[in-house]
């Protein structure tokens, strides 16, 4: 049960599957988050406690929002986008990422977040290889919502470490922008 009002259960957000919501979690999310915004919209992202993130603008206006979608959903009101996004073009492929060093997990919540936004049209499967060895995340990523699965122990899934599977008609333009994104993750 969820416990406010007893009639069912608490499903995590799509973004939990992926890392357990904290002060450091929300912190690293926000960090990436503000770094992938096209800085032209002048939007910076904090995080708000561990009850989510805080978007302002350069005259001080701020908005909370509880979870990615939300922030994002908000920046796209106010003419952001993704820093450096092409629209997806192309034809359905799966198509590998290479992640030397391991993946964020951070900065991959904030990355299909902000595709959901950017692309409401897109059909993308992401298969995240968890650092932590221990399961494979599935996230899709359709109609401007995203799902995240965790299958634990999934034979089928890459290998820890592995390549990161982006499947669906623009896959080769996402796995470009993601690699981008996780490059310039990795630099900040």
């Amino acid at each position: 049960m969820c416990g406010a009002c007893g009639a069912g259960r608490s499903v995590p957000r799509w973004e939990d599957v992926l890392a357990r919501p904290s002060r450091p979690v929300l912190a690293a999310r926000a960090a990436r988050a503000d770094r992938l915004l096209d800085g032209g919209a002048g939007l910076r992202v904090r995080p708000w406690l561990s009850a989510g993130y805080l978007l302002s603008d350069r005259v001080g206006r701020t908005v909370h929002a509880a979870d990615l979608d939300t922030l994002w959903r908000a920046a796209g009101e106010r003419g952001a986008r993704p820093a450096g996004w092409r629209p997806l073009r192309g034809a359905d492929a799966t198509v590998p990422v290479e992640v030397p060093g391991g993946w964020d997990l951070a900065a991959a919540a904030v990355w299909c977040a902000a595709v959901a936004r950017a692309e409401p049209d897109a059909s993308l499967e992401v298969t995240l290889p968890d650092p932590g060895g221990a399961r494979t995340l599935l996230v899709n990523i359709e109609y401007g919502a995203v799902r995240a699965t965790a299958l634990d122990g999934a034979p089928d899934g890459p290998a820890p470490g592995a390549a990161i599977l982006v499947r669906g008609a623009g896959a080769a333009d996402a796995a470009r922008h993601l690699a981008d994104h996780h490059h310039e993750a990795a630099r900040g």
